[in-house]
């Protein structure tokens, strides 16, 4: 009795050991990815910095809608268009962060930031859990490491980075360490993904209706605040449930129901999101712009040592006769439809069928985790016959060659920040005091109802930081983005004539204009019109410093 008591405490301590390294690994990897936040802040040098190292615009968007909460909205509008619109959209994670910033005072980005890394934490003690449940004990803290730092070869083609090479150099949310670095949406997303599949996992082990009711109240918050990821969630799921069914020769009438009881739970917010896609033209506009699903092989290299390891794995259970087992069987699904699933909507079109799904490559956000989960059961059944020392010096290795993508972002981010450049080429890293000084003369002068014109590049940082809708601001967020830019370009340009500026006012409904002095001509590459000096018929100048003149028009 005393040998069985004995047996427990040390797998007690065990276990401990474990949640500690966990702790140490999360805590280590969300704490560095501040640095380089803090080294763009070390660089301003008295510039505006708004602790945003990647696609300015998208956490412009993000921040436009914290705003809105922060003004006391709790249903949203597109702050990115002029176009009338219905205020009918929310997304209950952003409206938190803006609500708290209303009650407490505490600035916006600080906020921003803090929602990043703590639900981070949480993210990463959440999948701990689940590997807990679904991996072997010498492969979860793999797993884990893995999880938190790898990417693929993406390094190897980094000269010529862009959306046409591996995916780990450019897409981030289908990585957990640049989502955690880059992107609180993707953190908090990615979060009830892993808390819907492991309260789903705990209700068919467990046999425990409560473990349902919680999947199903995560899936109703996913569908709000990142709808896409139900998506593979419920694909995932299907797919564990018909292969474990096949494989045991049974059908658990049970299984199916708490997995039908979940949905249901989680149903209203996603059909509320298509609701509003079918009555809401700016918001059918924003989900129906294309992210194709790039090529595969783009995305197999992207976590090609992943795969690898992944493969090693499936073959050590099948050679085996593990394969049967349920854990093995979930994360092969998983990683299975997370790849796949982006390329569904391309199978049912050659079909003649058409699915409203043109977020593609978005819907691999979350593959990630499962893969990491294979390719830590393969390192480790690949090094467990070693001696303990030589197995962890190999085991760190294997990780640390899946690193160098990361990295390579990193520097690039660092790069840019040194040319004030950022990743979308469009948008600088910091903008001068009197560019944040005419933001901020327009936060305090104007409605939100009085739209502005302006160049996307400065407009882009007017509805999160003033407050106003403006004409053009966003790719994605404003129809006819590149006709739009065409003609505030046009606006712009001293060489064009006073007809083609009435034209445009009287088409976009704005009663600000941001104008930019001379000193500016480097970003325009036109001749840039000056309008204290020429002044338009019709406006009068309300602002005026050295880069940046406000026109309001009469």
């Amino acid at each position: 009795m005393g040998t069985v008591v004995q047996g427990v405490d040390n797998q007690i301590d065990s276990e401990r050991r474990a949640d500690r390294k966990a702790w140490a690994l999360i805590l280590a990897v969300v704490l560095f990815t501040l640095l380089p936040y803090l080294f763009g802040a070390w660089l301003s040098l008295g510039r505006k910095y708004f602790w945003i190292n990647h696609n300015i615009d998208d956490n412009c968007v993000y921040l436009a809608w914290i705003r809105q909460a922060w003004e006391g909205h709790f249903l949203f509008e597109n702050r990115f268009t002029t176009d009338p619109q219905p205020r009918l959209s929310t997304n209950l994670f952003f409206w938190a962060i803006g609500t708290i910033a209303r009650w407490t005072g505490l600035p916006v980005l600080f906020l921003f930031h803090a929602a990043r890394m703590a639900l981070g934490i949480v993210w990463l003690w959440t999948l701990w859990l689940l590997y807990k449940r679904l991996l072997p004990n010498g492969a979860r803290m793999p797993a884990l490491w893995l999880a938190c730092v790898s990417a693929g070869l993406g390094w190897l083609f980094w000269r010529d980075a862009g959306i046409d090479a591996p995916i780990d150099t450019w897409q981030v949310e289908a990585f957990t360490f640049l989502s955690l670095y880059l992107n609180p949406l993707f953190v908090v997303g990615t979060l009830l993904m892993t808390a819907c599949i492991y309260n789903l996992w705990r209700a068919v082990q467990e046999r425990r209706w409560v473990y349902t009711v919680r999947a199903g109240i995560w899936a109703l918050l996913v569908g709000n605040i990142h709808s896409y990821d139900v998506i593979q969630v419920a694909g995932a799921w299907l797919a564990f449930l018909v292969v474990s069914s096949f494989v045991q020769r049974r059908f658990d009438r049970q299984r199916w129901l708490m997995g039908l009881t979940a949905g249901a739970i989680g149903l209203p917010t996603v059909a509320y999101q298509y609701w509003l896609y079918r009555v809401d033209p700016i918001f059918r506009h924003r989900a129906d712009v294309p992210t194709s699903a790039p090529p595969l092989w783009h995305v197999l290299a992207g976590y090609a040592p992943l795969l690898i390891l992944a493969v090693a794995a499936v073959w050590v259970t099948v050679r085996e006769r593990r394969h049967r087992e349920e854990p093995f069987l979930l994360l092969f699904c998983w990683a299975v439809v997370g790849i796949g699933l982006q390329y569904l909507p391309r199978i049912f079109s050659a079909a003649g069928i058409h699915l409203p799904m043109n977020f593609e490559r978005k819907m691999v956000m979350g593959a990630h985790l499962p893969l990491c989960a294979l390719a830590g059961w393969g390192l480790w059944l690949l090094v467990r016959h070693l001696p303990a020392r030589r197995a962890l010096l190999v085991t760190a290795l294997v990780i640390a060659l899946t690193t160098p993508s990361n990295v390579r972002w990193l520097i690039r981010d660092a790069h840019n920040l040194i040319r004030n450049m950022a990743n979308t080429g469009m948008h600088r890293a910091y903008m001068e005091p009197e560019e944040w000084e005419a933001i901020q003369w327009l936060a305090r002068n104007t409605n939100p109802e009085e739209a502005v014109l302006t160049f996307p590049s400065f407009g882009v940082f007017v509805p999160p930081f003033a407050g106003n809708r403006v004409y053009v601001g966003h790719w994605g967020e404003t129809p006819q983005f590149a006709e739009r830019l065409r003609e505030t370009l046009r606006f712009l340009d001293a060489r064009r004539s006073d007809e083609e500026r009435y034209e445009l006012l009287r088409r976009a409904r704005v009663k600000y204009i941001v104008a930019f002095t001379p000193e500016l001509q480097g970003w325009f590459g036109v001749p840039l019109r000056d309008f204290v000096a020429q002044p338009l018929r019709g406006t009068e100048v309300v602002f005026q410093n050295r880069l940046i003149v406000i026109l309001k028009v009469l």
